[in-house]
């Protein structure tokens, strides 16, 4: 019998933890991307990093990310040690131009982040995200006034990087408000996402629906069958919301419960 995403993964693990109701989920709704972009910005950061790794990228591509993401944290440290120099006296003036052009390359970088990762904000970490935009926002606020203060005493060099330096800043501060922190149970912003889920939920096709549930309820029952999950928790698990079972069995910030298989809430 040909089984699905969900019951597949359910079949594959010898152990079942907390987290791995938020994987079955990820994998059962993959034909329903808008149901899953919600599920995203629930679940642990964690979750859809795994199922990234396991994608099969061209390591070539992966080095090559690596080297860009270097330079979009690396450029703007060196465009404010170019105009601090001058704070400090190892420079006549400051090299605003030069940095300007080391911090539009930061820019470039973060921007494309902003963009591409920005439309699926949920499956970004925002505490990472928010690093980078301290990276930038700190490093490019510095190098600014520092800018400001040279241009007045006319020891700036280049004056125009200033406005390339602020375009880094304006980047940074974006990352704080694109990528925020996820929701927690209880609070109105929880709530709202549910009522999305939900939404989306309606919003498929009766046959993919079906089919997706149909996927659940058989892992749901290999999970139960095999003993990985008490006969108490694979009943809450059917009667759980579509999409809800990771909210339902493993919500952040509980404490984990051995006889129900899930976290208590804390």
């Amino acid at each position: 019998m040909t089984t699905g995403p969900a019951a597949r993964f359910a079949a594959s693990r010898r152990t079942w933890e907390p987290i791995d109701w938020w994987r079955l989920e990820a994998r059962a709704w993959q034909e329903a991307p808008a149901v899953r972009r919600v599920i995203a910005f629930l679940a642990p950061t964690s979750v859809f990093r795994e199922l990234a790794a396991h994608s099969g990228r061209n390591p070539l591509i992966t080095v090559l990310l690596l080297i860009w993401n270097l330079v979009g944290l690396g450029a703007p440290v060196v465009g404010a040690a170019l105009v601090l120099g001058w704070v400090f006296g190892r420079a006549d003036v400051a090299a605003v131009g030069a940095a300007g052009v080391a911090f539009a390359a930061g820019a470039v970088v973060a921007g494309a982040g902003l963009i591409t990762s920005g439309r699926d904000a949920g499956r970004v970490d925002a505490g990472s995200a928010h690093a980078i935009g301290w990276v930038h926002a700190l490093a490019a606020a510095a190098a600014l006034v520092v800018s400001i203060l040279a241009g007045i005493q006319g020891q700036a060099e280049g004056a125009w990087g200033a406005a390339l330096i602020a375009a880094d800043l304006i980047v940074g501060v974006l990352y704080f408000v694109v990528f925020r922190r996820k929701p927690t149970d209880g609070s109105a912003r929880w709530k709202a996402t549910v009522d999305r889920l939900a939404a989306a939920v309606a919003a498929l096709d009766g046959g993919t629906r079906t089919r997706i549930l149909a996927d659940i309820g058989d892992a749901i029952d290999e999970l139960e069958t095999a003993g990985r999950i008490p006969e108490s928790v694979a009943a809450d698990a059917r009667q759980t919301p579509p999409g809800m079972l990771g909210a339902r069995f493993a919500p952040r910030g509980g404490e984990f419960s051995p006889s129900t298989g899930g976290f208590a809430a804390g």
